[in-house]
């Protein structure tokens, strides 16, 4: 059986895709309905498209405006543990209407990369945006969502690649949690598969297809854990994993699987959508 250190450094066609409003996932029908929004702190319904507007525009009371330009504004809300939601406004006829709205995390990862540019879809401009970039010395290629659009603007346009750490933070439904490397290669051999992932391997699965996405599937050792409990009461994980490459990410989720419990020394792996804010450029 091979064991592979898995980087993928394929080429790809780098077409924009917005970011769904409601989530940038689905949760699992098997527990609690849940959401990115709740992974981060904020216990809105996502459920219904009503509500949820209801809950973001009520989330805008005494929220200070961010002005994008002459039509549009964001309203940034965070949690004391670092959670965001940054929801998207635009002004009709003297009112703010909802357009959009995006989860965040300003967390302890640092992840050096390479940008590259940034990508967008006309409807969702100006609030959502992805950055194209390379990490590693594989100069392995991955998207992430800027969770701060204003960000979007010292990459429009690069005349060269620019160095930046990046604070990524990668939400998922459904982590795996495994005690240790042998507990990790065991199930993988359960599977019956031919080739065995390393316990940090990295594949950047949203820059396939015809619609690439600020996704990836990745594996790492747990630094940190804690469980959170936002003022509302909603609680979910926060941890920091180092993945392939030397970087770190903030990995978040809910914690409605009595069963998942993250510790330090511990491995997680998943798929995941990615956020990021630019800690530093270079």
């Amino acid at each position: 059986m091979r064991r592979l250190t898995l980087a993928l450094a394929a080429a790809a066609s780098l077409s924009p895709l917005a970011t769904a409003a409601l989530a940038q996932d689905e949760a699992p029908e098997q527990v609690e309905p849940t959401s990115n929004f709740h992974a981060v702190g904020f216990d809105v319904d996502v459920q219904d498209n009503e509500a949820f507007i209801a809950s973001m525009l009520e989330l805008t009371t005494d929220c200070p405006l961010i002005k994008l330009d002459a039509e549009h504004a964001v309203c940034r809300r965070q949690t004391d543990a670092g959670g965001q939601v940054w929801i998207g406004l635009k002004e009709r006829e003297g009112a703010s209407g909802f357009v959009t709205a995006n989860p965040g995390f300003i967390g302890k990862s640092a992840f050096p990369v390479t940008g590259e540019g940034v990508l967008s879809e006309a409807q969702w401009e100006p609030f959502e945006y992805r950055l194209a970039v390379r990490f590693s010395e594989l100069e392995i290629p991955l998207l992430v969502a800027l969770a701060d659009p204003r960000e979007a603007a010292r990459f429009t346009d690069l005349a060269e690649p620019v160095a930046l750490t990046l604070d990524v933070t990668a939400f998922t439904f459904n982590p795996e949690i495994f005690e240790d490397e042998d507990a990790f290669f065991a199930a993988q051999k359960k599977l019956g598969e031919d080739v065995q992932y390393a316990p940090d391997f990295f594949i950047p699965s949203g820059l396939f297809g015809d619609n690439p996405t600020a996704r990836a599937t990745f594996g790492g050792a747990i630094l940190e854990a804690e469980r959170v409990t936002a003022s509302n009461g909603a609680s979910h994980w926060r941890t920091l994993v180092k993945v392939q490459g030397g970087g770190t990410v903030n990995v978040v989720f809910d914690d409605v699987w009595p069963e998942l419990k993250p510790a330090k020394g511990k491995l997680i792996s998943g798929a995941f959508w990615l956020s990021a804010q630019v800690a530093a450029v270079e």
